[in-house]
């Protein structure tokens, strides 16, 4: 599992998480949707359960779906 603190083109900030294989397979989907990656804050999050971590942070089609996201 993986966690990026990305910005929109607002610079609005959110926390994505994902269970890609690697941190370079999920940045490169982050960025095919729009998102500035601005660091990797999977290490951050260590010890959190996964229902800790969705309180938090978004899925990816979350991001896309339930907020106002403006790609850049």
């Amino acid at each position: 599992m993986f966690i990026a603190l990305v910005t929109d083109r607002t610079g609005r900030y959110a926390h994505v998480w994902s269970e890609a294989c690697t941190w370079t397979q999920f940045t490169d989907q982050l960025e095919d949707i729009g998102c500035e990656v601005i660091e990797d804050q999977t290490d951050d999050w260590e010890g959190s359960s996964k229902e800790e971590i969705a309180e938090d942070c978004l899925l990816v089609h979350q991001l896309l779906n339930d907020t106002d996201f403006i790609p850049h």
